[in-house]
């Protein structure tokens, strides 16, 4: 297996997308385990860091799977479709969690006005079980986080509009490597606390077909994250 050296200006994406041509065309097949990535920064001719976020934009996209101990595997079930180029490149070089939210918040509050129309009994169920998992993760950060992402992802799903869930899963994606990175948890519990009220309160719209009041909600939980965010950053 070899890969081929790339620039280090787009170092994270670049390998990201090298990745995912691999597993695409089969010649990363399910369940193969990828090499340390000591060797594969090698290949590349870029830094482990480059590697490491790569890897993790990958997993949180669910086209690999990480096992503690054991390195890092093609995941056995593979999406049914690519996340845009373009999007994945637009994630990796967005300078900040900020510059994400503003991506976020364009795409989410639609996703959320067109989900109103068209959600589907399942997908509010699954949204249920996620709030479930957000209210039990307490100051379980990385569940909270992880709950969190599937909220979203499960979300612009029911917007009907594959696209919407292509682009956001990149940008989730860059916004857990960006977590990942400050090695901290940077929510406070008071926030985690307003945020299960306007998911809640998100869903409640759902369930009575309100496009306008599931937009408010979305634009009203993404602002909140913005607050906390200037605070801390």
């Amino acid at each position: 297996m070899h890969f081929e050296a790339i620039q280090r200006s787009s170092a994270p994406d670049k390998v990201a997308e090298q990745l995912l041509a691999r597993i695409k065309s089969g010649e990363l097949a399910p369940g193969t385990r990828l090499p340390p990535q000591r060797e594969l920064a090698r290949q590349f001719g870029v830094g482990r860091s480059s590697v490491r976020e790569a890897l993790n934009a990958l997993s949180v996209m669910g086209f690999l799977e990480v096992f503690q101990g054991k390195g890092t595997f093609v995941a056995r079930e593979i999406p049914g479709s690519d996340p845009p180029a373009a999007a994945l490149r637009a994630a990796f070089r967005a300078e900040s969690l900020l510059d994400l939210l503003e991506l976020r918040e364009t795409l989410e509050c639609r996703a959320a006005e067109l989900a109103a129309e068209r959600i589907e009994s399942s997908q509010l169920a699954g949204l249920r079980r996620c709030l479930q998992a957000l209210e039990h993760a307490g100051d379980d950060y990385p569940s909270f986080l992880a709950a969190d992402f599937d909220f979203h992802r499960r979300l612009c799903e029911a917007s009907g509009n594959r696209a919407f869930a292509e682009i956001l899963n990149p940008l989730l994606a860059r916004v857990a490597e960006q977590h990942e990175r400050l090695k901290t948890g940077l929510l406070s519990r008071g926030y985690r606390e307003h945020s299960i009220r306007t998911l809640k309160q998100l869903t409640a719209c759902l369930e009575r077909e309100d496009g306008r009041g599931a937009r408010e909600w979305m634009r009203d939980h993404l602002y909140a994250i913005r607050s906390e965010l200037k605070d801390v950053l």
